[in-house]
């Protein structure tokens, strides 16, 4: 008896193996490396005179999907009295490990506040 039990339990066990293994092979691959990744969270926003004026806050898409702006934090003292304003991916270049902004401090704070 215990024996048929065993049978019948490890032929159920079978056809959930093969399922589970034909789920992974699923949907395109991806073939990029680690270093073409980055998460931009937190990322140094510097002007054009290499003084860091902010950092990156999100990524805004639009309803399709696709990046179209980002929020930067600028100003305050350690979270305090800082303001967050949404600017387009064209404002910001990327210069290896931070991005350089097209607009000065002086332009982003006369941008309308970002508020969730």
């Amino acid at each position: 008896m215990l024996r048929s039990t065993s049978i019948a339990a490890l032929l159920m066990a079978t056809p959930l193996a093969a399922q589970d293994a034909e789920v992974g092979t699923a949907g395109p691959k991806d073939t990029r490396d680690g270093t073409y990744m980055q998460s931009v969270d937190d990322v140094d926003v510097y002007n054009t005179n290499g003084e860091m004026i902010g950092e990156i806050e999100e990524i805004l898409v639009d309803q399709d999907g696709k990046p179209a702006g980002f929020v930067i934090e600028f100003g305050g003292f350690l979270g305090l009295a800082d303001s967050d304003v949404a600017v387009p991916l064209d404002a910001l270049e990327w210069e290896g490990s931070h991005y350089v902004s097209k607009m000065t401090a002086e332009q982003l704070k006369k941008l309308r506040p970002w508020d969730e």
